[in-house]
């Protein structure tokens, strides 16, 4: 992966052009301007935190879990639940891959994580996940990770990171809504602790490979047309078709490590 991608970078986007909060709200079927920072103040929020708190007396448990978490448990069941709301979600992350993501990159196409990953870290319910670099859970060395919040983060709320691998030099990201962080998740060590703050946050993120960097190696373990889905100025490769076959036949020929399953499961809980 070339250096200039390598490192860490806070980008500003058009909330208006790519309405990530909005679409959002409808997946995961709350009111049209709901406050997410606020999620933890609702009704399903005050439950889940008092029966958060009655498993941690009765049990050895140090953390919710996105298991454990209804917001998750929505997003999860989007596509069948709320097709309607689901299409215009993926509507907008397919369009800022298509504008925002190729021209970031300086390319024409760029494999895809075929839907983000949604993030929802309640106050008071533990630290989901542990400190990793992606490459434990066998994701290439030629990713490159956006993260994006749809609340305010700042503090114990927020994703912590190094700069680059081995710097040690951990703080967490802090910006709003509007912008989000270009980072090597592949290399850098990136964790969160418990929120002690007074916000849920709640933040989507997903991996893509440039064309540039396509290998059999890159997809050895995440494969096109399943982890990866293709994107390029025209659109997304639809699946299945023979496009899209092309790229397999080409690109899918290396078999998986025996590991895998468990490793992939780790890798969508890993924050």
């Amino acid at each position: 992966l070339p250096k200039e991608f390598q490192g860490e970078v806070i980008l500003p986007f058009d909330l208006e052009r790519y309405p990530f909060v909005q679409a959002l709200c409808a997946a995961l079927d709350e009111p049209v301007g709901t406050d997410f920072s606020k999620l933890h103040d609702s009704q399903i929020g005050r439950d889940i935190l008092a029966c958060f708190k009655r498993r941690c007396e009765e049990a050895d448990i140090d953390a919710l879990g996105p298991r454990g978490n209804p917001w998750n448990a929505r997003y999860l069941g989007t596509a069948q639940k709320a097709p309607e709301a689901n299409t215009r979600y993926m509507e907008v992350y397919h369009d800022f891959l298509r504008t925002f993501v190729l021209d970031n990159l300086g390319t024409g196409r760029v494999a895809f994580q075929a839907r983000p990953t949604f993030r929802c870290h309640l106050p008071g319910c533990g630290a989901p996940g542990r400190p990793h670099r992606d490459e434990d859970y066998k994701h290439a060395r030629v990713e490159v990770n956006y993260w994006i919040p749809c609340t305010t983060v700042f503090g114990s709320n927020s994703l912590y990171a190094e700069t680059v691998r081995g710097a040690g030099d951990f703080r967490a990201f802090e910006l709003d809504p509007g912008g989000l962080v270009r980072f090597y998740g592949n290399q850098v060590w990136h964790y969160t602790t418990p929120n002690e703050t007074d916000c849920t946050r709640v933040s989507v993120d997903f991996r893509v490979i440039r064309e540039q960097e396509w290998s059999p190696s890159a997809f050895a373990e995440f494969k096109l047309g399943a982890y990866f889905a293709v994107i390029s100025r025209e659109g997304v490769v639809p699946h299945g078709s023979q496009e899209l076959r092309c790229l397999q036949d080409q690109y899918n020929g290396l078999p998986p490590s025996k590991k895998m399953k468990t490793s992939k499961k780790k890798a969508w809980e890993a924050d």
